[in-house]
Order: C-alpha cells, then sequence, then structure tokens
C-alpha cells in the first residue's frame, strides 16, 4: 500500500442521536470529513462529545440517522478499543490467528504472529490465556490483533489512556513501525494533545454535543523532528488544549 491522495473513507453529512428518559440526545450533528490513503487524523474534543460513537459509526459497529459513509472497496479495517475485546477461552496465539483467517494465508499470518509477539515481548506467552495476562500486557495483545491483519485503516479508541508511559512510548513506537511499513490509514481518538500533534497528520477538533467539526488543524512536520520543544509544533499543541478545555 502507497499513500496517496485517494479517499479510503468519506463522511458526509452524519447525524446521531439515542432516545434516554428525557427524550432525544442529539449526538452527532452534520459531521463530514476524509481519510486519505495512508493518513494519520487525530480526533479530539470534550469528554462525552461523540468521538466513539463516530469511530463506532465507520466502524459498522452502529448506523447513523443520516448521512452517507463510502469506504474504498474491500477495506480492511482493523480496531483498537479503549479496554481489550479479547477472547477468553483461546490462548495469546490463537487470539491473533482467529481474527487473521479472513484475511491472510497460514503462513503469511505465522510470519507477521511471530514477528508481532517477538516485538511487543509476548513471545513466552504465545500459549497463556487472557485471565494470565497483565493489563499491560493485554493491551500489547489487543494492538498486535489489530496490526496483525495487515490493515489498511486502523480505527483507536484511547488505546494508550490507562497505560503508564514506558508502556505508552514502546507501544507508539510500535504502531509508527508498522504504519512505515504499511502506510495505512488511522483515526485514532485521543483526550491528549501532545499526543495528537507527536503523531497526526491533521488534528480534528470536536464540539460538544452535538457534536460537530469546530477546526481542523495540519502538522506538516515531519514526525521524526517532532516535539513540544519545537515552537511551530508547541503552538498547535496549545491552541488544542485551549479549544478542548
Amino acid at each position: 500500500m502507497k499513500r496517496g491522495n485517494d479517499s479510503l473513507l468519506e463522511l458526509r453529512n452524519i447525524y446521531k442521536s439515542f432516545r434516554n428518559n428525557n427524550g432525544e440526545l442529539r449526538v452527532l450533528e452534520d459531521v463530514s470529513l476524509k481519510l486519505r490513503e495512508g493518513e494519520i487524523v487525530a480526533l479530539v474534543g470534550p469528554s462525552g462529545c461523540g468521538k466513539t460513537t463516530l469511530l463506532n459509526i465507520i466502524s459498522g459497529l452502529l448506523f447513523p440517522d443520516r448521512g452517507e459513509l463510502s469506504f474504498r472497496e474491500g477495506l480492511r479495517l482493523g480496531y483498537i478499543f479503549q479496554e481489550p475485546r479479547l477472547l477468553p477461552w483461546k490462548s495469546v496465539e490463537a487470539n491473533i490467528a482467529f481474527v487473521q483467517e479472513n484475511f491472510l494465508g497460514e503462513v503469511e499470518g505465522k510470519q507477521i504472529r511471530e514477528r508481532l509477539l517477538e516485538r511487543t515481548g509476548l513471545l513466552d506467552y504465545r500459549e497463556a490465556y487472557p485471565a494470565q495476562l497483565s493489563g499491560g500486557m493485554k493491551q500489547r495483545l489487543e494492538m498486535v490483533r489489530a496490526l496483525a491483519i495487515r490493515p489498511e485503516l486502523l480505527l483507536m479508541d484511547e488505546p494508550f489512556k490507562s497505560l503508564d508511559i514506558g508502556l505508552k512510548y514502546q507501544l507508539q513506537e510500535l504502531l509508527l513501525e508498522e504504519y512505515g511499513r504499511e502506510k495505512f490509514g488511522i483515526f485514532l481518538i485521543t483526550h491528549d494533545p501532545e499526543e495528537a500533534v507527536l503523531l497526526a497528520d491533521r488534528v480534528i477538533i470536536l464540539s460538544e454535543k452535538p457534536t460537530g467539526i469546530r477546526r481542523e488543524i495540519l502538522l506538516d512536520l515531519p514526525r521524526a523532528e517532532r516535539s513540544l520543544k519545537n515552537e511551530e509544533i508547541y503552538s498547535k499543541f496549545e491552541e488544542i488544549l485551549e479549544l478542548i478545555i
């Protein structure tokens, strides 16, 4: 897969509401956006504004009330949830092999499993079950499972928020390594403006409910050169922070 201008995904005028005891709760209102091939987009916004709802609509777990979604034909989609959704009756390796079955041949799938398990320090735990893993190990496995299908679009719902800082940086490094290898598109929900400016090509800032797009911020500086010590990056960090507080 090569990075280009072709759209992997386009949302047009998406509306979504839920019923509650007080009637209708409008969550998303007239949300339109595109994700280009090989682009990393970070979604930030106030807590509870509908970021996860939007990701669930993209993934097909929810349906919009109105609006249209279009995907590139045959798009291979991976999803990393806030909390690991592992199959408790399958071993570490079997959890990965299970999601690979519909996408990869046995030989290719095994090669990828071996590489990612070794890279994340899980190789010696391949026969263990999720209940035997620590929280950090489960989150590593959750990321490995999503990456192991060679996704063309990866959805990430705050996957780093409950991790200690060392593991957080390790998994971010792994993500960028795999991104450099495959150039898949990424939609990343984050509550962390620093994470957004260090990882994304574009940051979409969402408003309070009913949620729309408040602003988009482009980040042109190569990721390897980004730091909050850089004046341009720090300025965009401050802009995002001011808009979501």
